[in-house]
């Protein structure tokens, strides 16, 4: 508000200086003007003050006391621009102001560097390594190269389809859109990989990697949630280790009355790894342990001298019964051996056997050792499997969603073979598998039945089943974690330098091919 009342005084003190400015300058720059005299004061010079006289100095008038003025002499002219100054070079002082450099001819830029970079390819139906490369753009010469020195390690061996293969390229700069390929791998087993590699004059050779296998032993600890099979799956141990895991158990496991939602196991199993760290074969199971409610289940596997593999006990006993205690892995008892009223005809009846709850699709296994008496529809059981064992035991298994592969009347099954899935077919309400136990015809209770312990382990293999036994439960607990990086090695005081240092074994056997 204040800025806008003396904007108008402001611009005029503004136009005044300008013109003074302008005044002094033409004054300076005329010559006419600048030889006149300089112009007097209209002021008479002072006259010189009397002497004092014995009484004192004179008095002197008002007028006498006024000084002279001081004229300043005008400084020199600036002489006048003429047309000749033009024509000379500058000779002003321009330091503290920054000239901008002559522009020079840009010098010739650099070619842009070449880049190298990995790439994963995948082998699909019907592709082939140059079909793939082509792909990519790669030089149809150097793919040719690569594919033929590839098949020389190959021979008439084939590339699965979804194998992948590992390539480094190279970018070209001449030829920015036609890549360069480095290196080429692939490794179909994880102890051989195939590698193409180019040359320096762009050729290519071609080398064969065998990787040393050795096994190793780690271990998988779990929580059941749901299935026992499942539970350890889930926790990283292969299918094929658990299956054989709940075979060992169910000879002495109740699995519905003792297996509890969050109970602990721990499995032992001997992998194969190449020299590398690559996994060859996911563990063969060497031992487990199930930690029930009131007591913990340890089953070993052991070959006696001259037999088969085999489970047992740390005692030494064989896990191996006549009959197994439970058909399947299933979570809980759902109807009892005994009277009791039938859920769908509503009146009260023997149930001649014992329901274990499962979901559809769980796998029954065969109790024990025995021949197929029948197999498929039977009235109110649905499908249905009757196993006779000797002349006078036998098993049925009712309510089944399909019979097992191979099951029919006359095969012979061993015991712990599938012979069918749970399903609810028949007069069922649900799924679940009905299982009953047969003795001389007549119906017995399968949960009550005794069956003896089949053997144990011969005198001759005692002593050295127990250092197995001993180092199989130490393992349990101290054995590294399936999946988990191992640790390296203590480091070892350097060796006292010699003439010429020991070589290091290589970690690969290499064949190359030319």
């Amino acid at each position: 508000m204040t800025f806008g009342l003396f904007r108008p005084v402001l611009f005029a003190i503004g136009v005044i200086g300008l013109a003074m400015g302008g005044l002094v300058l033409s004054h300076r720059s005329n010559p006419e003007i600048a030889a006149l005299p300089p112009k007097t004061s209209a002021i008479p010079p002072t006259s010189t003050p009397a002497a004092p006289g014995p009484a004192g100095p004179a008095p002197t008038s008002p007028a006498q006391a006024v000084p002279a003025p001081v004229i300043l002499a005008d400084s020199q002219p600036a002489p006048p621009v003429t047309a000749a100054d033009f024509g000379k070079p500058p000779s002003l002082d321009l330091r503290g102001f920054q000239m901008k450099p002559p522009e020079t001819p840009a010098a010739d830029a650099e070619p842009p560097a070449s880049d190298i970079y990995e790439l994963t390819l995948r082998l699909e139906k019907g592709d082939t390594v140059e079909k793939m490369l082509a792909d990519i753009d790669v030089a149809e010469e150097e793919r040719k190269q690569v594919a033929e020195k590839l098949r020389s390690l190959l021979k008439k061996r084939r590339l699965a389809v979804g194998e992948t293969i590992e390539l480094t390229m190279q970018t070209i700069p001449e030829q920015p859109d036609t890549p360069r390929v480095l290196a080429l791998s692939v490794r179909p087993q994880p102890e051989r990989e195939y590698i193409v590699s180019r040359n320096d004059d762009g050729t290519y050779d071609a080398e064969e990697k065998i990787y040393k296998v050795s096994p190793r032993i780690v271990r998988v600890e779990g929580e059941r949630d749901g299935s026992l099979q499942q539970s350890g799956i889930r926790a990283g141990a292969p299918s094929a280790a658990m299956v054989e895991f709940v075979r060992a158990l169910s000879y002495d496991v109740d699995f519905q009355r003792e297996l509890k939602q969050g109970q602990k196991f721990t499995v032992l199993l001997e992998q194969l790894v190449t020299s590398d760290g690559k996994v060859t074969h996911p563990g063969r199971l060497l031992a487990g342990e199930l930690r029930l409610m009131k007591r913990t289940v340890v089953v070993m596997r052991y070959r006696a001298q001259g037999g088969a593999d085999g489970f047992y006990n740390p005692q030494g006993e064989s896990v191996v019964r006549s009959f197994l205690r439970t058909p399947m892995d299933a979570s809980r008892i759902t109807s009892r051996f005994g009277m009791r009223e039938h859920p769908i005809l509503g009146f009260s009846a023997l149930h001649a056997g014992v329901d274990f709850a499962a979901p559809p699709g769980t796998p029954i296994l065969a109790a024990g050792n025995g021949k197929v008496a029948s197999a498929g529809p039977n009235g109110g059981y649905g499908l249905y499997v009757k196993l006779q064992h000797t002349q006078d035991v036998a098993t049925a298994y009712a309510h089944l969603s399909r019979i097992g592969p191979g099951i029919k009347p006359g095969v012979s099954v061993r015991q712990g073979q599938v012979i069918g899935f749970v399903g609810s077919t028949g007069m069922s309400t649900g799924p679940h598998l009905h299982y009953e136990f047969l003795k001389a015809g007549k119906h017995v209770n399968p949960l009550t039945q005794k069956f003896a312990m089949r053997g144990t382990v011969g005198a001759k293999d005692a002593t050295r089943f127990r250092t197995l036994a001993k180092q199989y439960l130490a393992q349990l607990r101290s054995a590294p974690v399936a999946g988990e990086p191992e640790k390296p090695p203590e480091a070892k005081p350097a060796p006292k330098k010699t003439a010429q240092a020991p070589k290091e074994p290589a970690p690969s056997l290499v064949a190359r091919s030319n």
